[in-house]
């Protein structure tokens, strides 16, 4: 490597430590454990709290439902692992510099606005969710139709949305290190809150003379029809569900930008701990949840809102769920929204823009109809997104087969790429279509725009001027080298810092066990309903010592990854100098 090379990249490295315009060399590559926990806790969120209850409102029975999320879940696993990871793993690439390198600036920033909307309107809705828990605590009606119907409401949801842009603004890195604190709670409590639910569901069938698990969760739970007596959803429609549900970022590759660190690309199957915990696990629970709240409060499921759910099993230790969950989706999603609309506003600061962001994302937040239709809601945002993961997938599957390089775009020095626009446009018209037509479920929808992009894309950039090569490596024209070069004095030696297992971190587990433990004693119990009020109480206890363990143990790991940043820093500095590579 050159001088000048070397002082290029030792300058992007203190530059950002994310290396947003740098393929990420095999130094900086992550291990098989950082995504099996990254994707186990990310899907474990307020978000389940609404899907599995709008399921039952949907009237699935409880064969499809079953049957719907091991086949849909299994469809995002491998979406994943043989789309977005292999893509990932090959170019070492941001997904936004991937785009911008594609199709130009002028798509990037028509994504980044898609993007930025998404994310708004997801952190909207999870603020929703965590004044839904506000509400149980204030005394405030139950807010389910299209818009507000108590100033109360609107006034809560502005405070709690003013908390989640202040939190996002100034705290977002103790957030996300509480965020992992959380997640396992969030998966315990939600595993906790289905055993408890099957117990009083069997007690309150055997009341009405239903006896048997399968006939009371098929009679009182995932009924096969909806509350107003029409038939439910299909078993296709529910897999569809399952393995859109995270569209944007399997297929739709926004996932690319995390995945671009793993070492292998079969990392990609470790998407599954997220899927099957929380995607099918979670979504179980909280349709038992759901249903049992209902029959206890004597009231339709569509009637409820996730705080009044979860207090009625869970307590105060729900609401307590309720808030945690939301704002661990809605805190991130608004970070997220920020600076993708920063991209398109550069000349105002990620602070600034993000206040805008937050401030628009609260007001949307005080209609429920942004949660109550979520599952809607998200289905038209990925018909919208899902062209442009088409258009990648094709750009590195397909073109290479037919003689023409990804990123030919740039290879050719055109500023856009027009077939790219061109084929995102036809791909949603295909999908607005079909939805006008009513041929097929908005849940499905994004498989026919999805390939439309895939099969579309090719053709028309042959028509539009790509040009072919006859020979070569055409993803190493593209790319480069299957491993990166190394960042100059970038990688340490063998003997670092590690971090060890303390008695907080065992103490932290001890306590997830005994809730489940607690849960599991409820179900036991002769009368599981009676037992339930002492079930509530009792889980109080070890969730606080849960939280004051794993805070602690995350601050022993932050002070151990605290000394190894700078071990890095120091030999990082010792081997530049040693190079005669000079500091920028």
């Amino acid at each position: 490597m050159t001088s000048k090379t070397s002082s290029r990249h030792a300058g992007q490295t203190r530059n950002t430590d994310e290396l947003e315009r740098t393929r990420i060399p095999p130094s900086r590559q992550l291990s098989g454990k950082y995504f099996l926990g990254s994707f186990a806790g990310e899907h474990v969120a307020g978000t389940e709290f609404v899907i599995g209850a709008s399921l039952v409102a949907l009237g699935v029975s409880t064969g499809d439902l079953l049957l719907g999320l091991l086949l849909g879940n299994l469809m995002a696993v491998l979406s994943w692992a043989w789309v977005c990871t292999p893509i990932a793993t090959r170019s070492r690439m941001t997904l936004y510099w991937y785009i911008e390198r594609l199709a130009g600036k002028r798509f990037a920033w028509m994504y980044n606005l898609l993007n930025g909307l998404i994310f708004a309107v997801i952190s909207g809705a999870m603020i929703t969710v965590s004044a839904s828990a506000f509400r149980v605590v204030t005394g405030i009606p139950t807010q389910t139709g299209w818009y507000p119907e108590s100033v109360s409401f609107v006034i809560l949801a502005l405070f709690v949305g003013a908390i989640t842009v202040w939190l996002t603004l100034k705290g977002f890195k103790l957030i996300a290190n509480f965020s992992t604190v959380c997640a396992p709670w969030m998966a315990v409590m939600f595993v906790a809150s289905g055993i408890v639910s099957i117990g009083i569901l069997l007690q309150l069938g055997e009341q009405q003379g239903v006896i048997g698990l399968s006939n009371v969760v098929d009679q009182f739970v995932w009924t096969g029809t909806t509350p107003a007596g029409d038939p439910g959803i299909s078993v296709w429609i529910i897999a569809a569900w399952a393995w859109g549900a995270n569209m944007p970022q399997h297929l739709g590759m926004s996932d690319m930008s995390t995945l671009r660190f793993a070492r292998k690309t079969s990392y990609g199957y470790f998407s599954a701990a997220g899927m099957y915990i929380g995607h099918f696990v979670a979504w179980l629970c909280s349709g038992l949840m759901g249903a049992t709240a209902a029959m206890l409060a004597q009231s339709q499921l569509i009637d409820m809102d996730p705080g009044g759910v979860a207090f009625r099993i869970l307590g105060i230790m729900g609401l307590l769920a309720v808030v945690i969950a939301g704002w661990t989706t809605s805190i991130p999603c608004l970070y997220r929204a920020g600076l993708a609309f920063q991209s398109i506003f550069p000349r105002y600061s990620r602070t600034q823009v993000t206040l805008a962001v937050g401030s628009l994302t609260t007001v949307i937040a005080c209609s429920p109809f942004v949660f109550n239709q979520w599952l809607n809601v998200l289905s038209y945002f990925i018909m919208l997104i899902a062209p442009i993961g088409g258009i990648i997938a094709a750009e590195h599957f397909i073109l290479p087969r037919q003689g023409i390089r990804p990123f030919w775009r740039e290879h050719q020095k055109n500023i856009d790429n027009v077939p790219a626009f061109v084929t995102w446009g036809m791909s949603v018209a295909v999908g607005v279509i079909l939805m006008s037509l009513d041929a097929i479920h908005l849940f499905t929808l994004f498989i026919p725009v999805w390939l439309t992009s895939l099969v579309g894309y090719p053709l028309i950039c042959v028509l539009m001027g790509a040009r072919r090569e006859s020979k070569g490596d055409l993803h190493l024209a593209a790319y480069g080298p299957v491993t990166p070069e190394e960042i100059a004095g970038d990688k340490p030696p063998a003997t670092v810092p590690v971090q060890r297992r303390n008695p907080w971190y065992y103490l932290a587990l001890a306590c997830l066990v005994v809730i489940l433990a607690i849960a599991v004693a409820s179900y036991m119990s002769h009368k599981p309903l009676g037992f339930l009020s002492t079930f509530r109480w009792l889980i109080i206890a070890p969730t606080v010592v849960y939280f004051i363990a794993a805070t602690q143990w995350m601050k022993g790991r932050r002070r151990v990854r605290s000394d190894v940043a700078s071990y890095k820093r120091q030999w990082q500095k010792t081997a530049v100098t040693s190079d005669n590579t000079p500091h920028r």
